[in-house]
């Protein structure tokens, strides 16, 4: 009711109107460590702008890591305020505990920083071609790595990449699979399985139980290969190149070759239903993939695109 604290309005939220995805988990932990005990014992009816205005700052100057000493970045700010306290908010409001919602925003200064940070990639079909020619000569005998950096440069986030297993991929039907706990919405996705990621697959060096992409010390989930990743930053010259900018620069060189929103949308595993409008009620990852495949092979075999000396 009215007088229930956000802690408890947001406890019910997770246990009743979110998914049981890791994309919950990492709203969970945003809530945790940034509104918990900053905002999270008030009553949600007194919550006001100056009380997420305090959070937001607070956020700017300083976050809760070594890396964020100096301040949150914008995309942590988001998640939190955006992707985490405002739908908290608006499930009071459609249970009609508060009557009405707080503006809910990033500052001007972090908005425009953020809105700068996903302008399209220049260059991004060279850049394409590029990094295509790098992964396949670097690690051609070495499918392992090979499988997992091309499964980043066709799209995949880094969370889906690691959490893939053998029994996610179908090659019987030339498909394969990420699991709704392992993606942002919480819905069951296939994708056509690229031959150049096949053929890496195919001569991994494994027992095909468990885990593709394990850790070889722990058996585990791997972490970031952040060593391998150094690597082809430095023989492509993509300084900026990180395991998410593939998927910028995926979207940005099929943009360049006039690709539809809602293909990009889908292909990707892509949430926003403005971006993908009525296409994605009833999206077809699988078809969406394939004109995706057949993109970046018509991308990657312009060789006039890629410095030979690479």
């Amino acid at each position: 009711d009215e007088d229930s604290t956000l802690n408890k309005v947001a406890e019910a939220y997770f246990d009743k109107e979110s998914s049981k995805t890791n994309w919950t988990q990492e709203r969970k932990d945003a809530y945790r460590l940034y509104l918990l005990d900053t905002i999270g014992k008030k009553k949600i009816k007194s919550i006001r702008l100056h009380d997420i205005n305090t959070v937001r700052t607070a956020m700017e100057a300083q976050g809760h890591t070594k890396q964020t000493k100096n301040g949150c970045s914008p995309r942590t700010i988001k998640k939190v305020l955006i992707q985490t306290l405002k739908p908290i908010m608006q499930y009071a409001y459609d249970n009609k505990v508060i009557s009405d919602i707080p503006k809910i925003e990033l500052s001007k200064h972090y908005a425009k920083a953020n809105k700068a940070k996903k302008r399209i990639v220049t260059d991004a079909g060279v850049k394409l071609a590029t990094l295509y020619k790098v992964i396949m000569e670097t690690y051609d005998e070495d499918p392992f790595y090979r499988a997992l950096f091309l499964f980043a440069l066709y799209g995949r986030r880094w969370g889906e990449i690691k959490t893939l297993c053998w029994d996610d991929i179908y090659f019987s039907k030339n498909i394969y699979r990420i699991k709704e706990e392992n993606n942002k919405i919480g819905e069951e996705q296939f994708f056509e399985l690229p031959e150049p990621i096949r053929e890496a697959l195919e001569q991994i060096d494994d027992n095909r139980q468990g885990l593709i992409f394990k850790s070889p010390i722990t058996g585990k989930t791997l972490s970031t290969p952040k060593r391998q990743l150094a690597k082809i930053k430095e023989l492509s010259n993509i300084s900026e190149l990180t395991m998410h900018y593939f998927r910028h620069i995926l979207v940005s060189a099929m943009g360049e070759l006039g690709t539809a929103s809602t293909i990009l949308s889908a292909s990707l595993g892509h949430t926003n239903l403005n971006t993908v409008n009525q296409f994605y009620l009833s999206a077809n990852y699988k078809k969406a993939s394939e004109i995706t495949n057949q993109t970046i092979k018509q991308i990657t075999n312009i060789e006039s695109l890629v410095d030979d000396s690479i």
